[in-house]
């Protein structure tokens, strides 16, 4: 009977261990935030209106948390824009920042934001006049009580102007990461959560 209920009560410990273990994978588990450029105008290109001198660029950054329990801290996102003088080349006309910023959990935010980019004229590449956007910044992740440490983020697109001046297509444009996932998703500041685990396997294997 002693020896049943020793293997009973180790039978528990193993399947609380697990659960406990999937619980922290779980809790720690983070989703990089997705950027898209949801406006971009540039009223010089609008060919309906004369508003050939008017060089400044109007657009708006969409940021998405996808995690549903986590926060995140945006360190200053610094912007740079270039516009197509042919297939392979890109001049820069000019850069701007948005301030640090937080989003809560499953949020969105939505940042308007503009360029003087006075000098440039419409360049046209296969028939058509495109710009370039590029953006970098490092964020926290916020789980439960504690943020993460710093994750660099950076990334890009090609923007189409069509002859209203405005983007094409119309939905959003993400940004794309230029660089590879956080490992499983997971922060790297993660060595007390190994070191618990493995604590918790060296019970049920000892």
């Amino acid at each position: 009977m002693a020896r049943e209920g020793c293997c009973r009560c180790c039978f528990s410990f193993i399947i609380t261990s697990g659960f406990t273990a999937l619980f922290l994978w779980l809790s720690l588990r983070v989703n990089e935030p997705k950027c898209s450029i949801d406006s971009f105008y540039v009223p010089a290109f609008n060919k309906s209106t004369n508003s050939q001198n008017n060089r400044t660029i109007v657009f708006m950054v969409k940021f998405e948390n996808g995690n549903k329990d986590k926060g995140i801290r945006y360190d200053t996102v610094n912007l740079t824009f270039g516009i197509f003088v042919d297939p392979n080349t890109t001049r820069p006309i000019g850069n701007t920042t948005i301030p640090e910023f937080y989003q809560g959990y499953g949020k969105k935010a939505k940042k308007w934001g503009s360029i003087d980019a006075h000098g440039v004229n419409r360049t046209l590449v296969n028939g058509k006049s495109y710009f370039r956007v590029d953006f970098t910044t490092s964020v926290k992740y916020k789980i439960i009580l504690w943020f993460t440490k710093r994750h660099h983020l950076w990334g890009g697109a090609n923007v189409e102007i069509n002859d209203s001046g405005e983007k094409t297509p119309r939905k959003g444009i993400r940004l794309g990461s230029s660089r590879p996932k956080i490992e499983s998703g997971v922060p790297k500041n993660r060595g007390w959560y190994c070191a618990l685990l493995g604590l918790l396997f060296g019970f049920i294997f000892t």
